[in-house]
């Protein structure tokens, strides 16, 4: 058995994941200036640097091997962050790294986009989660899925620490394995090349590695063979209506205490 350390540093990668792909001035986004919360990431990624089971036997397409995982400049130490953003993603969908997820599907279909927006909300809504009433970004972007995740991680450490039974547990880690496989571990690398080749802040060139190794770390952790393709963006600023959550995902499981989580949202009501 996977011992509780593992999941709590992969819960803390993806709760530090969230935050920065979100723009500087976004409220979550001061998580990364916590001095409290700089080492808990630290000490994660030391821990996938060392321990053989974040190690995957082969790399996919332009992984990189945990082993070589560093915390330099994976927090921002600049007042020029907001400049930094904005030279990497601009004011509207980067045509070269996108943070979601639809703008690497070869196919274009607007069916197609839809369908997949509808799965991933889905998933969403199976665990609790439902649309804000205030929306401000797609289902598929990379700070909602990469949430999604934590809060599926801390689930199932609840479970399993207060005793709730193996199936509860067994739930929790059979999501994650197929959501990453379907939703976010196919194009986390690609994201993680543009983002690093698109700008000269240290800062987002660290995120740009952190993901590709990352992505070969939970790889690792959940048994997942290496995707065999890199996707490329074809960003076309398709948003349909109704498919936008606010900054944040909540779990609101009764009587569940989880990790604080970053993005706040709102509950699924009731029948879901």
């Amino acid at each position: 058995m996977i011992d509780v350390e593992v999941h709590l540093a992969r819960a803390n990668l993806y709760r530090y994941l969230c935050a920065a792909v979100l723009p500087p001035r976004n409220p979550r986004f001061e998580l990364l200036n916590d001095e409290g919360f700089r080492p808990v990431v630290a000490t994660a990624v030391n821990w996938i640097r060392t321990d053989s089971t974040f190690h995957p036997q082969r790399l996919g397409p332009a992984e990189i091997d945990p082993a070589s995982m560093e915390t330099t400049s994976l927090f921002p130490d600049s007042d020029e962050i907001g400049n930094a953003y904005r030279e990497v993603f601009g004011h509207s969908i980067s045509k070269d790294c996108p943070p979601y997820e639809n703008e690497y599907c070869a196919n274009r279909d607007v069916t197609f986009h839809s369908q997949r927006l509808a799965d991933i909300a889905g998933f969403y809504r199976a665990f609790g989660l439902d649309l804000s009433s205030e929306a401000r970004e797609r289902v598929d972007h990379l700070s909602f899925e990469a949430e999604f995740m934590q809060i599926l991680l801390a689930r199932q450490l609840y479970a399993t620490e207060e005793g709730l039974g193996e199936e509860r547990v067994e739930v929790c880690r059979s999501a994650q394995r197929t959501f990453f496989i379907e939703h976010l571990g196919w194009w986390l690398p690609a994201f993680g090349v543009q983002l690093a080749a698109r700008t000269t802040s240290p800062f987002y060139q660290a995120l740009g590695g952190f993901v590709r190794a990352f992505s070969a770390a939970e790889r690792a952790v959940m048994d997942v063979p290496p995707f065999t393709e890199l996707p490329v963006a074809h960003p076309d600023a398709y948003e349909p209506g109704g498919t936008c959550f606010e900054c944040g995902l909540v779990s609101v499981d009764e009587g569940a205490e989880v990790p604080e989580s970053t993005f706040p949202l709102e509950p699924a009501p009731e029948g879901r």
